[in-house]
């Protein structure tokens, strides 16, 4: 409600006490039913298949924008009825941006592409992240894919009723920090996805929540060093009973184009 409501229901209605809801209807919505699941399953299923599609429309001379809009196009194709958010496409320097939304920059040649998006179907969200090289990845470039591959792996596979998200992040961190760039991720791990693209829980240092089995959340890790580019790898994961299952199932390695 808005304030001046507030005030005029704590002035006028004697003897009701007003509550703070604090959270209480996102926690509740922390857990999806197996419906929930099927629906959000769906979108990733369309995003997978707009990143397999993109892979054979991306050329060099093309601006971030052209492809972004390939995106939303193809994933609106396939059923979806919106995008969960403003699609991201960062390219070379750009790459280094972890929220760099589609510009006018031209692709070129040898950049690194990070590519962040995902569609609404029936009123459930997903969310991916690739990060593509153009043509032939350098060293560096590999190098840097590489530790955020490991720490994206190595989260997931720790994922099960229980661990606290705290300790989930802590586990991928730990990871980009003893490779030397830990001051190079600077957000969290993760985040719950439903209705909303950005739910509960968070997964990240200040976290108190342990996943359940039921909760959706994301999987991404990532390296950024402006001047040179970056790398982000984003999956979508169900918590199950007895561990997690991978609802994104674009391949993870290394794609040079």
């Amino acid at each position: 409600m808005s304030f001046s409501d507030y005030i005029t229901y704590k002035e006028k209605l004697e003897g009701v006490e007003i509550v703070k809801l604090e959270q209480t209807i996102e926690k509740i919505r922390m857990i999806k039913d197996e419906e929930e699941i099927k629906l959000i399953e769906k979108a990733a299923n369309i995003a997978d298949k707009a990143f397999e599609h993109i892979l054979n429309f991306i050329k060099p001379g093309m601006t971030e924008i052209e492809v972004a809009l390939e995106l939303e196009f193809f994933m609106k194709k396939m059923g979806a009825s919106a995008l969960s958010f403003p699609t991201i496409v960062a390219s070379g320097t750009r790459s280094s941006l972890p929220h760099g939304t589609a510009s006018e920059k031209v692709i070129k040649e040898g950049e690194f592409i990070t590519l962040d998006f995902g569609c609404v179907y029936k009123g459930y969200c997903s969310d991916m992240t690739r990060t593509i090289v153009l043509g032939k990845a350098n060293e560096k470039q590999k190098e840097i894919y590489n530790i955020v591959l490991e720490a994206n792996e190595a989260a997931l596979k720790a994922v099960k009723p229980g661990i606290s998200c705290f300790d989930l992040d802590k586990i991928a961190r730990d990871i980009i920090v003893e490779r030397g760039y830990g001051e190079r991720f600077g957000h969290g791990l993760g985040h719950g996805v439903g209705r909303e693209v950005h739910e509960l829980p968070f997964v990240n240092y200040r976290s108190k929540f342990n996943l359940e089995a039921g909760m959706v959340i994301t999987d991404e890790p990532g390296i950024y060093i402006p001047g040179f580019g970056g790398v982000r790898i984003e999956e979508l994961v169900l918590v199950t009973e007895d561990g997690y299952r991978v609802l994104s199932k674009s391949p993870k390695h290394l794609i040079e184009l």
